[in-house]
Formats: C-alpha cells, structure tokens, sequence
C-alpha cells in the first residue's frame, strides 16, 4: 500500500480493502473493527483511533470498510504514523486480528 498523505486538520474518509494470503477479500460484516494511528509502533497510546461504530461497513462482505477521519483526528504533529485495523469475530470464520500495518504521513498545514 502506498503511503496515505494527510494534512494536518484536514478531514478525509479512508477506506481499506482486508484481503487473506491468497489475495480474496475478508467478509467483515461479522467483525468488530478498530483502526488505531500510532506515531510510532512503541507507543502503547494511540494518537487517535476509530471504533467499530465509526465504519461504513456497507461493503463490508467484500472486505471493504471506510471511516471517516475528521479534522480533529489528522490535527497531530507533522511526521510519519503507523496504521493497524484490528479485526475481531465472536465466532468462526476467525481470520485475522489485526490486518498489515499501513503508513501514513501528516503534514503541516499551510496557514496564512
């Protein structure tokens, strides 16, 4: 995945694709998710994060979910953040529970 390019305090909607080893889309409709931002994988906080009620899970039976992150959450400083969706099911098909980490840059904003 290539890195995710934010501004500081700029509102975007991220969406992500869960795919197994062999490349086919996760059914995430049973599962509960959670996406965490951290600036760096030490960090035991987040910088901010999203609950499962947060996702758009509407394509979720094709391993498609999206989230909107608002300016709140990309107002952090400047620099490079690691990315982890946390994927969880009550009961079978217990696939995953956590997907690749993905990166993301936020930059400073220009302000006038």
């Amino acid at each position: 995945m290539a890195e995710l390019i934010l501004k500081q305090g700029e509102a975007k909607t991220l969406t992500l694709t869960v795919k197994d080893g062999n490349g086919a889309a996760v059914d995430l409709s049973a599962a509960t998710l959670l996406l965490g931002v951290k600036k760096s994988r030490s960090d035991a906080e987040y910088a901010f994060s999203k609950e499962d009620d947060d996702f758009d899970k509407e394509q979720a039976s094709e391993g498609i979910v999206s989230v909107s992150l608002t300016d709140t959450d990309t107002d952090q400083e400047a620099g490079k953040y690691i990315g982890e969706l946390k994927c969880s099911w009550t009961g079978p098909p217990a696939v995953i529970d956590k997907s690749a980490d993905f990166y993301l840059q936020i930059r400073e904003a220009v302000t006038s």
